[in-house]
């Protein structure tokens, strides 16, 4: 089923070179979360996790451009706790997802994995219900999967039974440094794989090489993925797990870079007005989130997706009643050591009253 055009993620490459003790010790161990499956598809494998209480409310994490869906792990457990079924995936060249070749790394590569993620369940995620009011599950989002969840929304709304969105993109005013450099945006006029290899260490801020593993060429076995802990215990460290990702993805850098040049990180006031018109109640009423509101939670001091600059932006499409802005300490990459207060806003986003008059 898969296509021949790609590059393949580690669980090819090099889970079946080193020794389980090694791949255990890993920033991103195979086995990291509870409920993992490979699904196969035309673009490659990707990998999905899945786990909590079969008839839970459904709620569907969507990772930003670098550091893969290990980044929701504490908030996707806070709600497994809270009585909820979570779905977590790679998005492509990230994590345990290969990278495929072909084609752009856009909003629509990536808001039509959703739909792979979502139909590769054993539960059944885009049931019709008969009742047009009753969505189907929650979407969480960060950074880039802001708009690529949007796109998503404006799609299916009639699934989506609530949007919560964490320092999203698509409304930035300036690009991250390095961005905008004609390697990220021209990669063909690199004089060489290295050069561009180089440009993309720079902007993602990790070191030429990290801890080397013991890669035994003659080793290969079968890269079966254990199913992993019941639940999620350990921490993770996003940093150790960028410079694994940039060390043994082969094609994270295709993929970071084409995302830079097609991603839907600026100029998306369309995609977010759509979903915003929906929101405030002007069309589709047959969606739950007509008439609801959308909360979103910044960084104090991210300088990437600035809080007080993106929530200007969004009151533009969205009256002031249907959104709710939180903040929490740190940077663009606030979601993890806050996990813990950002699960807490969530759920008690949702036991308030989302409908809006």
């Amino acid at each position: 089923m898969a296509s021949n055009d790609k590059i393949q993620s580690p669980r090819a490459t090099l889970i079946p070179f080193i020794s389980t003790e090694e791949a255990d010790t890993m920033a991103y161990p195979p086995d990291a979360l509870p409920g993992a499956r490979d699904v196969e598809t035309y673009y490659g494998t990707m990998r999905v996790y899945e786990w909590g209480p079969a008839g839970g409310n459904k709620v569907l994490f969507v990772h930003g451009d670098a550091t893969p869906c290990l980044i929701f792990s504490k908030i996707a457990q806070g709600l497994v706790d809270a009585g909820y079924r979570v779905m977590l995936f790679d998005l492509w060249g990230r994590g345990y997802s290969d990278t495929p070749l072909g084609c752009r790394h856009d909003v629509r590569l990536f808001a039509s994995q959703i739909s792979l993620a979502l139909t590769s369940s054993p539960l059944c995620w885009l049931c019709e219900d008969s009742n047009p009011t009753v969505a189907i599950f929650s979407i969480i989002a960060f950074s880039l999967g802001g708009p690529i969840s949007l796109a998503f929304a404006d799609t299916f709304p009639s699934s989506i039974r609530s949007l919560v969105l964490l320092g999203p993109a698509g409304l930035l005013r300036k690009l991250p440094d390095g961005y905008e450099d004609q390697l990220m945006l021209q990669p063909e006029l690199a004089p060489s794989q290295e050069s561009l290899r180089e440009k993309v260490r720079e902007v993602l801020g990790v070191a030429s090489s990290g801890p080397a593993l013991n890669i035994l060429p003659d080793r290969k076995e079968t890269a079966a993925v254990k199913r992993g802990p019941s639940r999620v215990e350990r921490s993770f460290d996003m940093g150790k797990i960028l410079q694994w990702q940039f060390d043994h993805h082969q094609g994270h850098i295709h993929s970071f870079q084409d995302t830079v040049r097609y991603g839907p990180l600026q100029k998306q006031v369309d995609l977010w007005g759509n979903v915003c018109d929906i929101i405030a109640g002007r069309r589709r009423p047959d969606s739950a989130l007509h008439k609801s509101k959308l909360l979103v939670i910044f960084g104090q001091d991210d300088d990437i997706v600035v809080g007080e600059e993106t929530t200007e932006d969004i009151l533009k499409l969205l009256p002031s009643s249907h959104l709710q802005v939180e903040y929490v300490p740190g940077g663009h990459r606030f979601p993890y050591p806050n996990s813990e207060k950002i699960t807490q806003m969530i759920l008690s986003f949702w036991d308030s009253k989302l409908s809006v008059p």
